[in-house]
């Protein structure tokens, strides 16, 4: 962002306030238990799916920056300062990584369904009981998980101390696992941001929120706020969404602006259905993405999930492995080019690594660290530590050392490709293609994998899943906001532990009081109904001996020779139109269902750019700004109307 305010002087840091880490703490566990709540008992859960969620940014608009817009108009020397408010906005944001669908509901649905579900029918006890660790699941002595999913009796009381174990050991794992991804945020942050130059487009809109600008310096309201475009924008959507809450009642028809509003179009019989679907939350953070981006995504979606899916599918060209990617042979290739876009990346990233090496080992480099959350040495060292306590965690449950090693390194190459494709790309549905362990079962062969291997890579959905809480998203994005304030690395990344802790904590122990009192079978999140899932997997794999087959190899390989081509072009060719990230994440089903809101935004920008340059495309960034802070006030009324009039048929105001 080129106009960026800094509060403090360069070069005297200073920690971050006691009162802005106060409320950044209030906020993360207001995030955290309402969006748990909400996806429990109103199915809202996907205000929790984004990358920049709505139940993170709702409360964020009415709790912070509308009270502090308020009293700075009348109290200015009493408002937050806008690193302040970014601060607060930072431990919101390491706050949403946690509820339901960020962590919690895949965490839960592992810990508590094993015991719980097992019968002679799906013969789980027989198939991987012996393998499954004990410290890692709810065993179901005195009912601890039946009334779990079924409610306590009158009288009884929760069983908390049954959870203590389970719960501190997949917790420790995931301090860790998080430690290791803020340590390679710390290690790769210049190179992403200095070298490369990518752009954060989420973290724009951050700014732009937040009104971090020097025009804004002297005024209470963002700079963005105070404009026509934005007030126009915050109007229309605020208007369609009441009216939408209206037609609840089926007295006005709805204004379509929601996935379910739209329809499929299919080119013919073999290929699959194109989405003609509008999401204007979608379409809102697509504005802000580089134009080039956007035509890379719609084009390979076009060209490979669709028209290329089809082909193969009308000449009858399968894969046969169901247990490697889920979109079959166009996925695969996806993958592959997923895989060469990671090491890509690092491999020109040598220069800046080994400057790192130097700095953490006290050689002499030019390499500063000061505007870091922490030290290389501590990145360095932490990444060491951090990496041997995963290894120890993953062998104790069960996984052999070979398998391991494969399943780390996959692991990583898509937790990188995430924060990678979120950094430069900004695509706010954004999630994994492909799952690290569905991945390594299909590269290894399930025949050849033994019975722990097999149970511990089940065990692992609680966490190779996960798009949000572990990719490091929301650290690197963290870290480019710290980089357009000066509060000083001292004791933030401290407090953003906090943040995770405090939002952890209330989404976990709520739903285990909810599972308790209203019977877990009862909560609109499901967790029974995915544990079930998980857990039929590893039969699945036992039952299964499948592995990938040389044609689905073939294509893996010819992903990766694709996006060497496609990163070669970049490279040689200044008019080169297509982006590697474009061919990485069409794999991803929730990017594919977004793709007409992703056309959307490259038509509107190529035609602004096209008759008015980039001076008439800045101008009109505040309308789309004004459009998505309506539409997320807009979710919030539709939850009201739902809580009051509608707790038992609520409606879907998000989907992807």
């Amino acid at each position: 962002m080129e106009d960026c305010l800094i509060d403090q002087t360069p070069g005297s840091p200073s920690p971050v306030s006691l009162r802005a880490a106060i409320i950044g703490l209030f906020l993360s566990a207001v995030v955290s238990l309402w969006g748990q709540y909400a996806a429990d008992h109103l199915g809202y859960n996907y205000m929790t799916y984004g990358q920049l969620p709505t139940c993170f940014l709702l409360p964020f608009l009415l709790l912070v920056l509308g009270p502090n817009i308020a009293l700075g108009s009348v109290a200015p020397r009493r408002a937050l300062t806008r690193s302040e408010v970014l601060v607060i906005f930072s431990m919101g944001l390491i706050g949403s990584m946690v509820p339901d669908w960020a962590m919690t509901r895949y965490l839960i649905a592992i810990i508590t369904a094993p015991h719980y579900f097992a019968s002679p029918e799906n013969r789980w006890a027989d198939k991987f009981f012996s393998a499954l660790p004990d410290w890692l699941v709810l065993r179901d002595e005195r009912g601890a998980a039946r009334t779990f999913f079924e409610g306590l009796a009158a009288g009884q009381s929760i069983p908390w101390s049954a959870w203590v174990v389970p719960l501190f050991w997949w917790l420790s794992f995931f301090a860790a696992l998080l430690f290791v991804g803020a340590c390679l945020v710390v290690i790769l942050r210049k190179q992403w941001v200095e070298h490369e130059k990518l752009r954060f487009p989420l973290g724009q809109v951050a700014l732009h929120v937040v009104g971090v600008s020097d025009e804004a310096a002297h005024s209470a309201w963002p700079a963005f706020f105070r404009t026509r475009m934005f007030q126009a924008g915050l109007g229309i959507a605020l208007f369609v969404m009441t009216w939408n809450c209206i037609a609840y009642w089926d007295v006005l028809p709805r204004i379509p602006i929601a996935y379910s509003d739209g329809f499929d179009l299919t080119l013919g019989r073999a290929f699959p259905p194109i989405p003609i679907r509008p999401d204007l939350y979608a379409l809102c953070f697509s504005f802000f993405v580089n134009v080039e981006i956007l035509f890379s995504v719609w084009f390979f979606i076009l060209l490979v999930s669709i028209i290329e899916a089809g082909v193969l599918n009308r000449i009858g060209v399968f894969a046969p492995s169901s247990t490697f990617v889920k979109g079959g042979l166009p996925s695969i290739q996806s993958i592959g080019g997923m895989i060469v876009f990671v090491l890509w990346g690092l491999w020109m990233a040598r220069p800046h690594l080994r400057e790192v090496l130097r700095k953490a080992v006290g050689r002499p480099t030019a390499l500063n660290d000061e505007d870091e959350l922490f030290s290389y040495r501590t990145a360095v060292v932490g990444l060491v530590i951090g990496l041997l306590y995963v290894v120890g965690w993953l062998h104790s449950a069960g996984f052999s050392l070979p398998v391991l090693a494969l399943f780390l390194f996959c692991l990583f190459v898509f937790y990188l490709a995430m924060v990678r494709m979120m950094a430069e790309a900004g695509l706010v549905t954004l999630d994994l293609p492909i799952n690290a362990n569905q991945f390594t079962v299909g590269m290894v062969g399930s025949v050849h994998l033994s019975r722990p291997d097999l149970t511990a890579l089940g065990l692992a959905n609680a966490f190779a899943r996960n798009w949000r809480t572990f990719t490091m998203v929301g650290l690197s994005h963290v870290a480019w906001l710290r980089d357009r304030v000066w509060p000083g690395r001292r004791h933030l990344f401290g407090w953003l532990c906090l943040a995770f802790g405090t939002s952890a904590l209330s989404s976990i122990l709520y739903v285990i009081y909810a599972g308790y009192t209203t019977g877990a079978n009862n909560l609109r999140s499901g967790p029974g109904g995915l544990g079930v899932g998980f857990y039929s997997m590893i039969i699945q794999w036992v039952d299964n001996a499948t592995q990938v087959s040389r044609l689905e190899i073939l294509f893996l390989i010819s992903g990766m020779i694709l996006n060497i081509l496609l990163t070669a072009g970049r490279y040689l060719f200044y008019w080169w139109p297509l982006h590697p990230i474009g061919f990485v994440a069409l794999t991803s089903d929730s990017v594919l269902r977004v793709v007409f809101p992703i056309f959307q935004a490259w038509l509107i920008q190529t035609l602004l750019l096209r008759f008015g340059g980039v001076r008439l495309y800045r101008k009109t960034q505040p309308l789309f700004l004004g459009l998505l802070v309506g539409y997320v006030l807009g979710v919030g009324v539709s939850y009201v109307v739902d809580s009051v009039w509608f707790p038992g048929s609520p409606h879907a105001t998000e989907a992807f």
